[in-house]
């Protein structure tokens, strides 16, 4: 439960409001459920129906991960965004310091903080350890490297030999990120596919249902 209420705590969604939704949804389940057994007067469509609110708490709440895995991803394209900019403005004579100050403000709301966060650090502290926080953010190893690198840059700027080593890891990432990227559409691609097989199944067990129902009709009344 606490894992639940600091995923909805990081999403900055209510927790009053998704309790609110969570509840409704699922009373409108079962409610449909049961007047449709009702109707149908068939007890196998009850057992068949039982689980469909089960099925539904766990999309639900699973969403949770989905969203801050959208998050996340978004952040890393961002990230490879912002530090492409960060390339040139060192390249164009901008220090380590002031290239970040430049890429914050075209960062993300989400990005910008943590890039502020960043630059303060950077203030109180001349170690690597600001970079290596921000780096953590993200939970990818190669931004560290990448943000090592650029704490390796400071004193020399684009005269640096780490500049080239920060452009190896950097196209690096971009590589991999495109990979990522590559393989989230053509997976997307493929459950669309097999959304029609899905489907039909579940209307080939729903007639099923009502047959069974429509036998034990007439066998009841013979």
């Amino acid at each position: 439960m606490k894992k639940i209420l600091s995923k909805i705590q990081f999403l900055g969604l209510s927790l009053k409001k998704e309790i609110i939704i969570f509840s409704v949804i699922n009373i409108v389940i079962i409610a449909g459920f049961l007047v449709g057994g009702i109707l149908l007067n068939n007890p196998v469509f009850y057992g068949f129906c039982a689980g469909f609110p089960v099925v539904f708490s766990i999309f639900y709440i699973n969403r949770y991960d989905k969203m801050i895995a959208k998050i996340n991803n978004d952040n890393l394209i961002e990230f490879a965004e912002l530090f492409g900019f960060f390339r040139i403005y060192i390249k164009n004579g901008y220090n380590v310091y002031n290239g970040l100050k430049e890429i914050a403000k075209f960062a993300n709301k989400n990005l910008k903080e943590k890039l502020l966060n960043l630059i303060d650090e950077i203030d109180e502290d001349k170690s690597v350890q600001p970079f290596v926080n921000f780096a953590k953010d993200f939970n990818e190893i190669i931004i560290e490297e990448l943000m090592i690198s650029i704490y390796q840059m400071i004193d020399d700027g684009e005269q640096s030999n780490y500049l080239v080593q920060f452009e190896f890891i950097f196209d690096k990432f971009s590589e991999e990120l495109d990979a990522r990227e590559l393989q989230k559409k053509n997976s997307i691609l493929g459950t669309l596919s097999s959304a029609p097989l899905i489907g039909s199944c579940f209307l080939i067990i729903v007639v099923t249902i009502g047959i069974i129902g429509l036998i034990g009709e007439i066998t009841n009344g013979i």
